[in-house]
């Protein structure tokens, strides 16, 4: 990671603006801008995000945030850029990705969306703290569906990684449709507002779709 350099309250609006509208339907405009930095930029910029994984890196004091970059060029030949939902990781001995400790454990469901014995208790973009009931043994892998609260299900795919506290299980998680782990990533990105405001006084709690205008 580089140097650490703390956003402002107003630059951190500005990117809760363009990711905000990040989780649009197909056909439906995402926030985004336009990129205008003249043809070989342009060109240089689609040449790498085709080839590699592209990333906006937000500092924060105890907290840092990795945004996806997507790229697109319209039938004009202009280039726009867009900010998917972070990955947020948390600082400390070792950087790893930050976990929300959910209040009310979330029932993984059967195929036929009927809940089962074993409950999400903690959530990363890539992992699950399971709670396989007392009477059952938590499997090696997990091919089931899960529900964020207010939305559809989705099917997620887990294999054990290890035996926590409390009787948890820990997964590693892979989500069969790429969408599903945005999903997830904008569903953590708008907790981790709800629960640390001191770190974006500024930032509006509400969802916009419209995209800000270029200076």
């Amino acid at each position: 990671m580089p140097s650490k350099t703390d956003l402002t309250s107003a630059e951190l609006a500005y990117i809760n603006e363009l990711v905000s509208g990040s989780s649009a339907e197909p056909g439906e405009t995402r926030a985004g801008f336009r990129v205008d930095g003249g043809e070989k930029a342009n060109g240089l910029l689609l040449q790498l995000a085709a080839k590699a994984n592209l990333t906006l890196e937000a500092e924060l004091e105890d907290y840092c945030m990795s945004f996806p970059l997507q790229l697109k060029q319209d039938e004009f030949q202009a280039v726009q850029l867009q900010l998917a939902p972070p990955t947020i990781y948390e600082r400390g001995p070792v950087l790893r990705a930050w976990r929300l400790h959910l209040d009310e454990p979330l029932p993984l469901l059967s195929d036929d969306g009927n809940e089962t014995a074993l409950s999400v208790h903690e959530l990363s973009p890539n992992g699950l703290l399971v709670d396989a009931g007392a009477k059952h043994q938590a499997p090696k892998h997990l091919h089931m569906r899960l529900a964020l609260p207010g939305e559809d299900s989705f099917q997620i795919d887990a294999h054990r990684i290890r035996h926590a506290e409390g009787g948890m299980t820990a997964y590693e998680v892979e989500y069969p449709q790429g969408k599903d782990a945005e999903r997830i990533r904008s569903y953590l990105y708008e907790q981790h507002q709800r629960l640390h405001p001191e770190l974006q006084p500024e930032l509006s709690t509400q969802a916009t779709s419209d995209a800000p205008e270029t200076p």
